[in-house]
């Protein structure tokens, strides 16, 4: 008897490759939908961490993390948690995220060589709470723009220093958008004449020591952290003025955001033209809407931490004029008024 053998032809073969790529393609999008989802969650996470934190630091100090004194100066693990402390807000919350080795490092050393090498180590170490995953990983990022870091951290320097930077941005305020390097030294300090601390409208600024009960539009009116732009060109060089400070910086465009840009004295910071809204932009290749601007990688809107605790998104299509009323804490104006 003859046997015969069954086989697929090669025109079935084909239909069959075909199909699984028809499939593949159709599945493909939904999945990269459910990933970017859940880096979307992650990310609201990180902000809800970030906003903990603040109300750790407001409960046990009685005032949300000051922003330190510039972009000169880095935290100083000797120097507490009020206006004497150089370093930014992120350095001053970190401990109320279970990260005290990082915030403690090099205190208590006499030794100035020492007490630097520990610092250098914790401005490289990266926190995955302030790193956004659609837009770039937790890792730790060159030096590339600078110089020297900081006047306390003269030792990290371009080449040899590298950095954990932050994908969010405190709330400055709405009014006089500004950073600057601060005083040369510590003993400077004692006599400098500081501007800022007299003229801002947010949650926290250069050696601020804003209560709770100054956030007179209510805590759930008044962001307090956000997302901030970035252009995709610079996310991983280090070369943006934007972003090439450690995350433990003083007051700076690194790491301080504005909803509006107007002068002191005014009340309604939404009178003036759409020039100068600071209205939330999505991350582009190639665009600088300019320093302060809050943003996002994320598609359809930015997501910011209220002083209430509470994350929420904030589509791209937002009235300027709304934008600009949540980033001041005392406009004695409601947030959906014209």
């Amino acid at each position: 008897m003859r046997r015969f053998r069954s086989a697929f032809t090669l025109v079935e073969l084909l239909v069959v490759i075909a199909i699984i790529g028809i499939l593949v393609a159709l599945l493909l999008p939904a999945i990269q939908a459910a990933r970017e989802a859940a880096r979307r969650s992650q990310c609201q996470n990180n902000l809800k961490q970030i906003g903990l934190a603040f109300l750790g630091h407001e409960s046990t100090y009685k005032y949300y993390p000051t922003s330190g004194w510039g972009w000169r100066w880095q935290g100083d693990p000797d120097r507490g948690y009020d206006e004497d402390q150089p370093g930014g807000w992120a350095y001053n919350i970190i401990a109320f995220m279970e990260e005290s080795a990082i915030r403690d490092a090099g205190r208590g050393l006499t030794n100035p060589t020492a007490k630097e090498a520990a610092m250098k180590a914790a401005v490289g170490t990266p926190i995955p709470a302030f790193n956004c995953p659609t837009r770039r990983p937790a890792i730790s990022f060159p030096m590339a723009n600078n110089g020297y870091l900081a006047n306390n951290l003269k030792s990290c320097t371009e080449g040899s220093c590298v950095l954990a930077r932050s994908d969010y941005q405190v709330n400055s305020g709405n009014m006089n958008n500004s950073d600057e390097a601060g005083p040369e030294s510590y003993t400077a300090a004692l006599k400098y004449s500081w501007y800022l601390p007299t003229v801002q409208s947010g949650i926290s600024y250069q050696r601020s020591k804003v209560r709770a009960s100054q956030v007179t539009d209510g805590t759930s009116q008044t962001v307090m952290v956000g997302e901030k732009y970035k252009n995709p060109d610079h996310y991983l060089d280090g070369l943006s003025p934007y972003d090439d400070q450690s995350l433990f910086v003083g007051h700076d465009q690194d790491m301080n955001g504005y909803t509006y840009q107007q002068s002191r004295g005014r009340t309604k910071p939404f009178v003036d033209n759409v020039f100068h809204a600071f209205a939330p932009f999505q991350d582009r290749p190639g665009l600088d809407p300019g320093k302060y601007r809050f943003g996002s990688a994320h598609v359809s809107a930015i997501h910011m931490a209220f002083c209430d605790g509470s994350v929420r998104a904030i589509g791209y299509d937002i009235d300027y004029r709304i934008f600009a009323l949540l980033g001041g804490r005392d406009d004695n104006l409601p947030v959906s008024e014209e």
